[in-house]
């Protein structure tokens, strides 16, 4: 019996280290598309052909066309660079804010530390739906839009709602690893509480910050396209992922099901939340040494 589970169980742990692969390539190929995508021969975004609205894929459009004749495969990988973008920005945030106020919280007194993780809890009581529409009335229609500042406006959004689960995260090790031995010996040494922050405790938490980015990855792009779907987020002349979605529901009817008006935006956006994932996945058994003897 044990000896007819061992092909199985091979299977299985090549299947998991082929998976991360996949996922990586795929991820590899999606960054260097929305980064080459302005250099690549692709119709512009805003290009109107009113005789081919809501055209079929064909050889000339190979994701077809939507309701005003704008080729759907252009549009899909130039908002790839919105998407990821969002993506990048509340990744950015969490690294840059996440991890200095939790190190700042966890490695202070006791005192400064309720002070902070309140300020923590205070912004996670923020109902998210309602701070968008709050800041995207105060936007459209002003200066900043006017500007071009809209989208900046929106990044800045996504980075200040994901920053707090790093800080948490970020804050709890800090202080376990702060009553660790060698951060005792290190106090006793004269090493100022600075010093050990820094040199000690900082290198220590890079795999716990590594697992924590992905997992906050994939809920910004999400996130992103959640908000797009409803129109809080990303807005015309932009695209994104999830303004293609809310294109496609917008047309969607029992007459004229353009079918691929939903499946490709949504199959490009599922194939990069499932890579994120099975990489994020791939990441915590490699750096936990329980989960990688299963």
């Amino acid at each position: 019996m044990i000896a007819s589970l061992q092909p199985h169980k091979s299977r299985w742990r090549q299947t998991r280290k082929t998976l991360p692969v996949l996922s990586l390539a795929w991820l590899t190929l999606v960054v260097l598309i929305s980064i080459l995508t302005p250099a690549l021969p692709l119709e512009p975004i805003d290009s109107v052909d009113p005789e081919q609205a809501i055209s079929a894929p064909s050889i000339h459009h190979w994701f077809g066309t939507d309701v005003l004749g704008r080729d759907l495969f252009s549009r899909i990988l130039r908002g790839s660079r919105i998407s990821l973008a969002c993506a990048l920005a509340g990744a950015a945030t969490a690294l840059l804010v996440g991890v200095a106020w939790g190190l700042i919280a966890g490695g202070g007194s006791r005192q400064r530390d309720n002070v902070m993780m309140r300020f923590v809890d205070l912004v996670d009581s923020i109902p998210l739906v309602f701070l968008v529409i709050l800041v995207a009335s105060v936007v459209r229609g002003s200066v900043i839009e006017e500007s071009g500042g809209g989208l900046g406006v929106f990044f800045v959004i996504l980075g200040f709602v994901y920053w707090t689960p790093m800080a948490r995260v970020v804050r709890g090790e800090t202080i376990s690893l702060a009553n660790r031995e060698w951060a005792l010996a290190a106090t006793a040494l004269g090493s100022s509480p600075q010093r050990i922050l820094r040199k000690e405790i900082l290198p220590n938490l890079v795999p716990t910050i590594l697992v924590t980015l992905t997992l906050i990855i994939p809920r910004v792009l999400l996130f992103e396209a959640f908000l797009s779907f409803l129109g809080l987020g990303v807005q015309s002349p932009h695209v994104s992922w999830g303004t293609l979605a809310r294109d496609a529901f917008e047309v969607l009817n029992p007459v004229n099901t353009a079918w691929w008006l939903v499946l490709y935006p949504s199959l490009v956006l599922a194939m990069s939340l499932l890579a994120l994932n099975i990489i994020g996945d791939a990441l915590r058994s490699d750096l936990d040494p329980k989960d990688a003897t299963k």
